[in-house]
């Protein structure tokens, strides 16, 4: 079993004893996901944030140079007591690309530029690190109806306006593939290459 930089094979070519190996008395992997969203700009955006950031188990971090995920608490349902995954063999691809040789655990989170566990410090670094965005922020607060509609940018879906969604009757819609990306290399960022990268 070998987590040594020399050993340059692809993470499916791992054997399940390997994996097993690599990953013995772990399992922050499969106990978070993380999804890329939109860099916030507009009041709206970074209000949207603050409400999710007042939820339990929600975080929103920045890679560098600015790419923006949110990421949940949640442990897998396959997770067994003892570590091991209870549909290995069928388990996504996404699990199945994932390296344990690369993971959080052996590297430090080296791309991370800022991490928020709640909404005061997000306010915080936005007072502190973006003031002009936090005086925009401010004043929308105070009347957020005299915001012009063009200030939200083009493909922008606001998080009510997701929620709401859910509540309603499904509408036909055109058939065709969802431009979903998917992170590249966990080794790269730092973080867990298996998560999804789907733009809200």
């Amino acid at each position: 079993m070998s987590d040594s930089p020399d050993d340059k094979r692809d993470a499916l070519d791992l054997s399940a004893a390997e994996n097993a190996d690599l990953c013995s008395g772990c399992i922050k992997c499969c106990t978070y996901i993380t999804v890329e969203v939109d860099a916030p700009r507009t009041p709206r955006e970074y209000d949207q944030w603050i409400w999710a950031l007042h939820h339990e188990n929600v975080n929103l971090y920045v890679e560098k140079p600015e790419r923006w995920f949110v990421a949940f608490d949640t442990r897998c349902n396959h997770l067994g007591h003892d570590g091991r995954c209870g549909i290995y063999g069928k388990h996504p691809v996404l699990c199945r690309e994932y390296d344990p040789r690369s993971c959080e655990r052996r590297l430090p989170l080296s791309d991370i530029a800022a991490w928020f566990h709640d909404a005061t410090e997000f306010e915080t670094w936005i007072r502190l690190k973006r003031p002009r965005h936090f005086e925009r922020l401010e004043a929308w607060r105070t009347a957020p109806d005299a915001a012009p509609a063009a200030q939200e940018r083009p493909g922008f879906v606001p998080l009510d306006a997701l929620v709401m969604a859910t509540s309603r009757p499904a509408k036909p819609h055109a058939t065709g593939r969802k431009a979903a990306r998917r992170r590249s290399g966990g080794a790269a960022n730092g973080r867990r290459g298996a998560r999804t990268s789907q733009k809200v």
